[in-house]
């Protein structure tokens, strides 16, 4: 009897990177399922939406994952069961504010995505080892960088919202031009600095084009 090719060789076997490649995505459907929660909680309904089907899409995937891997024959199969994940129920538990989660959830998100990428980086080298067709994963791959990449920028959008609204909101409390002049820039600069870089150029657009166009001159001149 020849070989199995998903269990032969030292250490691990391809077999043995897939299932971690599953329970990488596992967790990738689970923070994309309390990021979900997360929205629901925080009355952003149609956002937890979008974010549960990209949880479903993500189910998916690894069960077109499955099929891929059962049609190499009657090697030993590997259980996916630990990728899918259903829509997360139950009190949320919040200990900071809602930016804060909004911003932990987001870099959560990135990190599961970056280790799902990296476990499959190290499968298709054992499958292509192994004499397996491992170009044909890159579908998966794929797949995965889309529904994340959707999941992740849902996030950073409702966190973007999120502080413009509390930081116009605090601009506009601030009362006459001495105190605008003495705290507006100060407050500019925090909600800048909550924001990730790529961002910032899009809400400073918005703050001009709110009335702030003169504390946006001074935080562009003072961050040259």
């Amino acid at each position: 009897m020849p070989p199995n090719p998903m269990t032969m060789g030292s250490g691990q076997s391809p077999r043995d990177h897939i299932t971690a490649v599953v329970a990488a995505h596992g967790a990738l459907a689970n923070a994309v399922a309390e990021a979900s929660r997360l929205m629901s909680a925080n009355a952003h309904g149609k956002y937890a939406a979008h974010l549960d089907d990209h949880r479903a899409e993500l189910n998916v995937a690894i069960g077109e994952l499955a099929l891929w891997l059962d049609s190499f024959g009657d090697w030993a199969p590997v259980d996916v069961g630990d990728g899918i994940r259903p829509p997360a129920t139950g009190p949320l538990r919040v200990d900071t504010s809602f930016e804060a989660e909004l911003r932990t959830a987001r870099e959560t998100l990135k990190a599961r995505r970056k280790d799902v990428l990296g476990e499959l980086a190290k499968a298709r080298t054992a499958l292509n080892r192994a004499g397996l067709p491992a170009e044909e994963i890159t579908a998966y791959r794929r797949v995965i960088r889309l529904w994340a990449g959707e999941a992740i920028d849902v996030v950073a959008a409702v966190h973007r919202l999120t502080l413009a609204d509390r930081y116009i909101r605090r601009l506009g409390r601030l009362n006459g031009d001495e105190a605008l002049h003495r705290d507006g820039a100060d407050l500019l600069r925090r909600w800048m600095h909550d924001l990730e870089e790529v961002d910032r150029e899009g809400e400073l657009a918005l703050a001009e084009t709110c009335g702030y166009g003169d504390l946006v001159e001074r935080y562009r001149a003072e961050a040259v």
